[in-house]
């Protein structure tokens, strides 16, 4: 004889309700039928197992749809506030503009130095022009503003070897030292830039800050030198109106001298706001730099008013000509020289690479 345990029974070869009344052998206990319907009321049918996962699923869909969504990040907050009323002497009117005394050869002014453009016949296209402002400062929070009105083109010659510089128009926004490069970005020292494709350089350092601007844009370049403000000696652009970098720091081996608000280019022609009245206003009030007090700034050189003069050495070949041209220039820093070493030193920093020579 054999039993079977009643936890070894199968419900779905259970027999018909009412003939569970028997015993499968001796000395087995009889299972009743309300064991098996309590059997039945514990077992889970496959539907209400279905029924089950599909409300779960139904849950997880609902929860995947409506997620607890981040916070967008707060955009920073703007820390420049309105400039108080100046009650000091201020510069004298008409007397801040760009130096014609302090700019490269091929730069052209008119309106007052309100329009500012360079030469761009023939090679001059290729070349960087520079110019600084009458004025340095030395404290203070002062603004300038420039339009780029025009873009000058140039047609490549055909054939022509080497690589061709680009970009084919640009302008740079910064502050220089009197006594240093007006072509802001090539590699020497004195001086700090952001340019129109959102670059900032200072020295050998480049790297991207801001966001492009182009034609017809007001391109407002704030200097923040005043020690009580919490962007304290740095630098911004504004795009009509609206900033497109964070404040950047002055480099520290440019503080301690006057800086001059300085515009380096090529192959544009723009407009210069020097002030009082903001063509773009910012969100804060700020004065601009021909509303600088006489405090804040220190003048930079003057042009001549008389005559120009020319001086043209003559030596022979190896006989220290050039030699003697250093000395000069070192003991006249107002002269310029014009000569092949120099154009050839100005398209190198005007981005325009030099040729390997042979062997």
């Amino acid at each position: 004889p054999f039993w079977l345990k009643p936890e070894s029974l199968v419900l779905k070869h259970s027999p018909p309700r009412g003939t569970q009344r028997h015993s499968v052998g001796a000395g087995m206990a009889e299972e009743t039928v309300a064991d098996v319907e309590m059997k039945i009321v514990e077992e889970e049918t496959p539907a209400e197992v279905a029924e089950e996962k599909v409300e779960g699923k139904a849950e997880e869909d609902a929860a995947a749809e409506d997620p607890a969504k981040p916070k967008e990040p707060e955009k920073p907050k703007e820390l420049e506030e309105d400039a108080i009323a100046e009650t000091r002497a201020k510069v004298s009117a008409g007397s801040v503009e760009f130096n014609s005394a302090d700019s490269t050869m091929n730069v052209l002014t008119s309106n007052g130095c309100q329009i500012i453009s360079s030469l761009t016949g023939g090679g001059f296209s290729y070349l960087l022009g520079g110019a600084r402002t009458t004025v340095g400062l030395t404290s203070g929070r002062y603004m300038f503003e420039v339009n780029i009105l025009e873009l000058h083109s140039r047609q490549e010659p055909q054939g022509a070897a080497g690589r061709i510089p680009m970009p084919r128009h640009i302008v740079k926004l910064g502050l220089s030292q009197g006594d240093t490069s007006l072509l802001m970005g090539d590699n020497s020292e004195g001086s700090v830039s952001i340019d129109s494709e959102g670059f900032l350089q200072h020295e050998k350092t480049r790297k991207k800050v801001a966001k492009q601007f182009r034609a017809n844009s007001v391109v407002a370049f704030l200097v923040n030198l005043d020690a009580a403000s919490p962007n304290a000696n740095t630098i911004s652009v504004f795009c009509d109106g609206v900033r497109i970098c964070a404040p950047q720091a002055i480099p520290d081996n440019l503080l301690g001298k006057p800086l001059f608000p300085t515009v380096t280019f090529k192959a544009v022609t723009m407009q210069v706001n020097y002030g009082p009245v903001s063509m773009a206003p910012l969100p804060f009030k700020v004065n601009m730099l021909s509303d600088a007090a006489q405090a804040d700034v220190q003048a930079g050189p003057k042009a001549s008013e008389g005559p120009c003069e020319i001086v043209m050495p003559v030596g022979l070949p190896e006989q220290g000509y050039f030699d003697w041209v250093d000395a000069f220039l070192e003991k006249n820093p107002g002269y310029t020289e014009l000569s092949d070493r120099k154009i050839l030193d100005w398209a190198h920093r005007s981005g325009i690479w030099k040729a390997k020579t042979p062997g």
